[in-house]
């Protein structure tokens, strides 16, 4: 039981969930694992030990052994072998240690591809595909950091910031946030565009968690895992275009407490915040009054 979970820790690895801080510490020992304790020191454990689960059913039913069939692509002219068939591009390319911005793409959510950051250009031609949902073939041939990726990504990151508040010195979430990073890679120091932004009124999933919406950037994360894994249909995406947001549809519906604290791990932006709203708002208060 060890080995298929040390195996399927290695998946989980592989395909990025250390982004949600899976503890190798849980593989080290033999005392029972308190869920109580996990509950506190992680913030997510039912959706760490979901995906160990799954992970480790997929082990067992042998997707990763050795007699899998095999074919070979080309990434940046160099060849990978790959399961054709079973494998998307975004986890061909994490596999290989190559990096690539994404914001939407979770490995134990079903693929959404509306943030279109993963984007890469296939060999000889001027197409771009998305990663996420693109599906490796044997003899594919793909470029990962071209003129033509890095322009597409820049593209992205300067619209996705038009209508984001840019306020970073008092989000939670900073210096562990996706966007901050991508950012950092990817932005523009003279944005082309002066619009006023789009301001939308914050609410809550319960006395502790409030959904800063003027911080969404509508990658459906949190969506996603409340219908796929909690069977909870109360939140989703109303609206189009600019003004679209993430709601309850109704102002009396709520979602479901349990699974407010897994959620709030999968945001990439710091949009979902556990907290009270007082403490929340301390740094900026202070910051006016000075």
């Amino acid at each position: 039981m060890q080995r298929v979970q040390r195996i399927a820790l290695n998946c989980l690895t592989t395909a990025g969930y250390s982004n949600l801080r899976v503890s190798r510490r849980l593989f080290k020992s033999d005392m029972p694992y308190n869920m109580d304790m996990a509950n506190t020191a992680h913030g997510s454990t039912h959706l760490r030990d979901a995906a160990i689960q799954s992970a480790a059913e997929e082990v067992a039913a042998g997707q990763y052994a050795e007699n899998k069939p095999r074919a070979i692509m080309f990434v940046n002219k160099r060849p990978v072998e790959i399961i054709p068939q079973e494998e998307n591009l975004l986890e061909v390319l994490e596999r290989e240690g190559i990096r690539v911005p994404k914001f939407c793409y979770h490995p134990l959510l079903s693929v959404a591809g509306n943030c279109r950051m993963c984007m890469v250009q296939v060999d000889g031609t001027q197409n771009l595909v998305v990663a996420c949902s693109t599906v490796v073939l044997p003899g594919m041939s793909i470029i990962t950091d071209s003129r033509l990726v890095r322009d597409a990504r820049e593209g992205n990151v300067e619209l996705i910031l038009i209508n984001h508040p840019n306020d970073c010195p008092i989000c939670e979430q900073a210096t562990n946030c996706d966007l901050q990073n991508v950012t950092m890679n990817y932005g523009t120091s003279i944005p082309r565009y002066r619009d006023d932004k789009k301001a939308v009124e914050d609410f809550y999933f319960d006395p502790q968690t409030r959904v800063v919406l003027n911080r969404c950037i509508h990658c459906t994360r949190c969506i996603r895992f409340l219908n796929e894994h909690a069977q909870d249909f109360n939140l989703g995406q109303i609206g189009r275009g600019g003004l679209s947001e993430i709601s309850t549809f109704l102002d009396e519906l709520e979602v479901k407490t349990d699974h407010n604290m897994p959620v709030s791990q999968l945001c990439p932006v710091g949009s979902l915040y556990m907290g009270d709203a007082d403490e929340n708002n301390e740094i900026a208060q202070e910051l006016e009054e000075a």
